[in-house]
């Protein structure tokens, strides 16, 4: 994970599994894909990560790719 990242900003760290973003389900990188295309830069998403069996629950805010 990139520091300064919107999910290193949110507290998320390497190794947590993306389990739903946006209150849609993540099974794999096409869902991801298509639930970030629907959102803008300055978008604040809720996304539920796992680390380990832990739950984790986060708010990033979206930022133009650079």
């Amino acid at each position: 994970m990139r520091e300064g990242s919107p999910a290193g900003k949110a507290g998320l760290k390497a190794g947590d599994v993306m389990v739903e973003f946006d209150g849609k389900p993540i099974g794999n990188l096409y869902d991801f894909t298509y639930a970030l295309r629907a959102r803008q830069p300055g978008d604040v998403v809720k996304v539920k990560v796992m680390r380990g069996a832990t739950p984790i629950e986060a708010v990033v805010t979206l930022t133009k790719r650079e």
